[in-house]
């Protein structure tokens, strides 16, 4: 499985350090060949104006396919909050259109603590995080099962 960030500083190193599994693939789409099994992607943007902007623009390619393998799946879109305040409406929005996009939506929450660890896995796994990595982990076993 593989963290794609939707743009810069997404949070993809973060949640692969969290999640405990899967690997941080940057901003771009994992490079397949056709005798490579299919890859397993989550998505990851900030809960910003440019931050969704940008998360509708790279689902809008996996759907299009433009410069995406089609052995890649995306398992769904995980927004990171990028303050401890309330979201703007534009981004309340855009996630709910994303929602709409994608299989999965998830949210992630502000953890302040964070900002302040050399190692995100020095804060242990918050609530949200625990939560994702039981979804995705639940999805991608299930969607190996029927393969």
């Amino acid at each position: 499985m593989w963290w794609v960030g939707c743009h810069g500083g997404a949070g993809t190193s973060t949640l692969a350090a969290l999640a405990g599994f899967g690997a941080d693939f940057g901003a771009s789409w994992p490079a397949l060949t056709p005798d490579m099994p299919s890859a397993q992607v989550v998505l990851v943007c900030r809960a910003t104006a440019t931050g969704t902007w940008a998360a509708t623009g790279v689902i809008e390619q996996w759907k299009r396919r433009h410069g995406v393998s089609r052995l890649t799946d995306v398992v769904g879109v995980v927004a990171v909050a990028a303050s401890a305040r309330r979201q703007p409406k534009i981004v309340t929005d855009r996630l709910r259109l994303l929602g709409g996009w994608t299989p999965n939506l998830w949210r992630i929450g502000w953890v302040e603590a964070l900002l302040a660890a050399d190692d995100p896995r020095d804060v242990g796994v918050p609530p949200d995080v625990e939560a994702l990595r039981h979804a995705i982990w639940h999805r991608t076993r299930k969607q190996e099962g029927t393969r």
